[in-house]
């Protein structure tokens, strides 16, 4: 059985910065996806997403190409970076093979990401209560 991801949804709790700063509060959310790694030294998959957010946010989704070149950095990195976002269902392909966030606002993709993980866990727990009475576990309350 095959059984390829849509969807790879990673979530940390981690607190929220003590202050409203845009550009903490927006690391804190990447950082709370997990879209951030240990190698990430330079923060280029911050410096993505912030480029990202402004393009979508002004209604000019840009490339990976022109993202790279305005970051000075590796097309390769940038991709790399697109996909972790791309999968984790916070950015969108456009025409053109331009990039968008999900929804109009960051705030709706987080929403409807919120309602991705919803459906996820629906459908494991109705394959649960199903493994349940396969089993023969009654539930206790």
């Amino acid at each position: 059985m095959t059984m390829d991801a849509k969807r790879k949804i990673l979530l940390q709790e981690i607190k929220p910065p003590a202050k409203a700063d845009e550009d903490d509060d927006i690391e804190w959310i990447c950082r709370s996806l997990s879209l951030f790694t240990k190698k990430d030294t330079d923060k280029s998959a911050y410096k993505v997403f912030r480029i990202l957010l402004k393009s979508s946010f002004s209604g000019e989704p840009k490339t990976s190409t022109e993202i790279a070149d305005e970051l000075n950095l590796a097309r390769g990195t940038v991709l790399f970076h697109m996909k972790k976002f791309y999968d984790s269902g916070l950015v969108e392909r456009a025409p053109g093979r331009r990039y968008v966030l999900r929804e109009s606002s960051l705030e709706d993709t987080i929403e409807e990401m919120m309602r991705d993980s919803e459906r996820i866990f629906e459908r494991m727990r109705k394959i649960a209560a199903g493994i349940d009475k396969e089993f023969g576990f009654e539930k206790r309350w």
